[in-house]
């Protein structure tokens, strides 16, 4: 079933002592490049956001290896400026995709795999570990400021041990 797919971890109290920083980075970033969706950030963080993650899905998924670590997060703000990304995949670049919610509006994300669809409405300081070959769309808003992060881990093993597919 997809919904046992999509792990979900509360790390508010991990990231309390930086999260206003770490909000001020990916606001002030967004600007400088003048992009108005995603974007490349260049954290001071990343070691701390990438120990959360890792720590998180060892807790939760069958195990892996990492097969490097050229660790990369890629931050996504709507609001006023939305870029809609509409559905997509990080197969390309990763086996382990996360989702952090800096801040979050009352619209959530749709998953799909095959036939089956699910929505979500994460809460802010929650994070959710999903398969990056799993589809997934956020829902836009142009009113609400909705600000997260990605981060990828890219295994040994595949989506698909790691995640116990069948």
């Amino acid at each position: 079933m997809l919904k046992d797919l999509i792990y979900s971890s509360s790390i508010d109290e991990k990231i309390n002592h930086f999260k206003d920083n770490l909000i001020k980075e990916c606001v002030e970033q967004r600007y400088q490049i003048k992009n108005k969706g995603s974007f490349f950030l260049r954290s001071k963080y990343r070691d701390n956001l990438y120990n959360i993650f890792i720590n998180e899905a060892k807790k939760k998924l069958n195990k892996f290896t990492l097969k490097n670590m050229d660790f990369e997060i890629w931050c996504y703000i709507s609001d006023n400026e939305f870029n809609d990304t509409g559905w997509h995949n990080h197969i390309e670049k990763a086996t382990i995709n996360s989702v952090m919610y800096l801040v979050t509006q009352n619209k959530g994300i749709d998953f799909k795999l095959n036939h089956e669809q699910l929505h979500l409405k994460p809460k802010q300081g929650e994070m959710l570990i999903f398969p990056a070959f799993l589809m997934h769309c956020p829902h836009p808003s142009k009113t609400e400021k909705r600000i997260t992060l990605n981060l990828e881990l890219l295994c040994n093993e595949t989506g698909k041990e790691i995640f116990n597919v069948q």
